[in-house]
């Protein structure tokens, strides 16, 4: 009875953080290149139960009565890096990536990012920045140095061999790179990611005046939230049922 609740306990640890991973989820459906997420459960290793109760000749010898499984255990949580759609904004600084590949941030402390988020804006000093001010990264065409993209107040458009043009001079490319392995990237926060060894992304285009949206399908989420619900109801019914009987137990063991 125990093993039940132990079993029953188990499952609702792993709901209640399924349950969180789906409403953050949900709650970026409207966050631009969000990538959803995922969780992964494991059962926990089955154990052998056997007993000594079996006699032969008045000896007793043990038996085995089979395997059992006291439950699930958090394995992973994945991410769904599939492109979203590209919603029109007609905004000249926003873009967004075609194929694969990720723009390259340069935070305030100098530290590499990577980004799916092109709703970009000029800041002050002329230089093209995310809504959080960090510094969008491109290949300087005269000089071949990765440096900020600056813009100044002049026009920026990006042609179709993905240069950007400033006032109709070709002065930079975007630095977008990709990754052998989208498991090994980390999620730090601002719709931002770290990951180590980036290599020249090849097959993608950038489109201006356009951004991707999020790749959560609603509906598949309210579903699997409606079902995580559920499960988690019928694993503390399970518990209240073993409660109950094991206060019975308690009780009438009392009496006697």
């Amino acid at each position: 009875m125990l093993r039940g609740l132990y079993t029953s306990v188990s499952s609702m640890i792993n709901l209640q953080e399924r349950q969180s991973i789906i409403t953050n989820n949900l709650a970026n459906i409207n966050t631009v290149g969000f990538k959803s997420e995922n969780l992964v459960s494991k059962a926990f290793k089955e154990a052998t139960l056997s007993n000594n109760d079996k006699y032969e000749n008045g000896a007793s010898k043990k038996q085995v009565l089979g395997d059992m499984s006291f439950g699930v255990s958090i394995d992973d949580t994945t991410t769904n890096f599939n492109q979203g759609n590209h919603i029109s904004t007609g905004n000249n600084t926003d873009f967004a990536i075609g194929g694969n590949g990720m723009f390259q941030i340069k935070d305030f402390s100098g530290n590499t990012y990577y980004t799916r988020n092109g709703s970009f804006n000029i800041n002050s000093q002329g230089y093209l920045v995310t809504d959080a001010g960090h510094n969008v990264m491109g290949n300087n065409k005269m000089t071949g140095a990765l440096e900020p993209i600056h813009v100044g107040n002049e026009k920026i458009s990006v042609l179709s061999n993905n240069n950007i043009s400033i006032n109709g001079v070709e002065k930079y490319s975007f630095e977008v790179v990709d990754f052998k392995d989208y498991n090994s990237l980390t999620k730090v926060g601002e719709n931002l990611y770290h990951g180590e060894n980036p290599v020249q992304a090849t097959n993608f285009s950038v489109k201006q005046g356009y951004l991707e949206s999020s790749n959560v399908n609603s509906v598949n989420e309210t579903a699997s939230l409606m079902e995580t619900i559920r499960e988690f109801e019928a694993s503390q019914k399970i518990i209240q049922t073993i409660d109950s009987t094991l206060q019975k137990i308690a009780s009438e063991i009392g009496r006697v």
